[in-house]
């Protein structure tokens, strides 16, 4: 049977103020006709369906009706994002058809979807994205030592019930060990997969993912998704590895280096920042048949490119090899020692979807100002004093301008 593995669709995002709607309309008709030329069983989404956890009423209007034109085709598979509010998510059912399968909850961990054809059978689950402040003290399974046992009467304030440590890792290895247990009392399928929204050990992140820092651990280390949560090396639990890791969070389509399954972040369908100007979007095609599920990346459509150009005023300017950007959205950085006169308007002129202009000046201390930064990150007063040297282009602040950064530091720090 054929699958596709998608996720971080982000509807209701913008780029630099600009709407993509049109860009999302234009990529869930893509992925509706491949469900239709492929003859696809199932749709997996992991995850960040939405850009915010209150999405419009015409981010719900091109989601709803994505998935009702999907839902007759084929089984669509959803789980939620750190963007996405569960649920809320849940709000779509009554709008699309049976086909629609939402697992959001902790409770639908235990649930797999199974999808049958020919005599094979696909067994699907799908976690929600965790955050360790909200599920560490339900995925409580006494596997690890607890956090605050103790009882409210011998700490006063503390929380009474076991919990676990404050971090990803630790939240998604229970999490997993109760799959995993949930596993064991099914019959065996025919391909095992597990979709999840986490920050991979491994993975690459682009600058439009959202920071999901809690704790002292963001990332999750493979073994805890091939090992149903058991992170040791030596251990051999009795249950095979799933076939293939549905990954999503981060925007740049990936593979992982899996021992045991075949991983993969398909990367979302829509560039979202500069950053991903030069990564081709997409989604990936999976083929049951095959040994290792072949996972096929499938180019999705642009609707405006995106791209970044460096180079002086004159050159933007003049260039005829810059000719092409006229029509992309583009982030333009302009490297002139002066700030060109009327810069702003006169490259809009030339380039009408510049989103962002970039006046970048090469000091020849850049480096030793960077050092300072680095140096001074915990003496807000100094910081401050870096801040303005570099705004005034290496010009040091002079003896009554650092007593007054001094005095309002000094104010600050009193009044907080």
């Amino acid at each position: 049977m054929k699958l596709i593995h998608t996720s971080d669709w982000h509807v209701g995002r913008t780029l630099y103020g600009e709407d993509l709607s049109a860009a999302h309309r234009q990529f869930f008709s893509f992925l509706t006709q491949l469900v239709r030329e492929e003859k696809v069983q199932a749709v997996m989404v992991s995850g960040d369906v939405f850009d915010r956890a209150i999405p419009s009423l015409d981010s719900l209007e091109i989601v709803s009706q994505a998935l009702a034109e999907l839902t007759e085709l084929t089984a669509v598979i959803l789980t939620p994002g750190n963007h996405d509010s569960a649920e809320r998510l849940g709000f779509l059912a009554p709008y699309v058809r049976g086909n629609l399968y939402l697992r959001t909850t902790l409770a639908d961990i235990t649930h797999p979807v199974e999808i049958s054809t020919a005599g094979e059978t696909a067994r699907i689950w799908g976690l929600p994205y965790l955050n360790p402040d909200m599920v560490r003290t339900s995925l409580y399974d006494g596997s690890l030592p607890a956090e605050n046992p103790e009882s409210t009467a011998d700490n006063p304030g503390e929380d009474p019930l076991p919990r676990l440590p404050r971090s990803h890792e630790a939240v998604v290895a229970a999490a997993m060990r109760r799959l995993g247990k949930a596993q064991q009392l099914l019959p065996a399928a025919d391909r095992t997969i597990i979709m999840a929204h986490a920050f991979a050990v491994g993975g690459a992140a682009s600058d439009s993912e959202r920071d999901i820092t809690v704790g002292t651990v963001q990332s999750v280390p493979l073994q805890v998704f091939e090992r149903y949560g058991e992170t040791d090396s030596g251990a051999s639990p009795d249950l095979p590895a799933p076939d293939y890791l549905a990954l999503g969070h981060l925007h740049v389509p990936q593979k992982l280096n899996t021992v045991r399954s075949a991983g993969r972040y398909s990367g979302s369908p829509i560039t979202f920042s500069f950053s991903e100007c030069h990564t081709p979007k997409s989604l990936v095609l999976l083929d049951t048949a095959a040994p290792d599920m072949d996972p096929q990346l499938v180019p999705t459509p642009v609707c405006r490119p995106v791209g970044r150009i460096k180079d002086s005023f004159e050159t933007l300017m003049t260039c005829p090899r810059y000719e092409e950007f006229t029509g992309y959205w583009l982030e333009i950085t302009v490297t002139d020692s002066d700030r060109p006169n009327f810069m702003v308007t006169k490259l809009k002129q030339r380039f009408p979807k510049a989103l962002a202009i970039i006046h970048e000046v090469t000091s020849p201390n850049l480096e030793d100002q960077r050092q300072a930064l680095r140096t001074n990150r915990f003496r807000p007063q100094a910081l401050a004093k870096d801040f303005f040297c570099q705004a005034r282009l290496g010009k040091e602040l002079n003896e009554e301008e650092n007593q007054l950064v001094e005095q309002v530091y000094e104010q600050v720090r009193e009044e907080s």
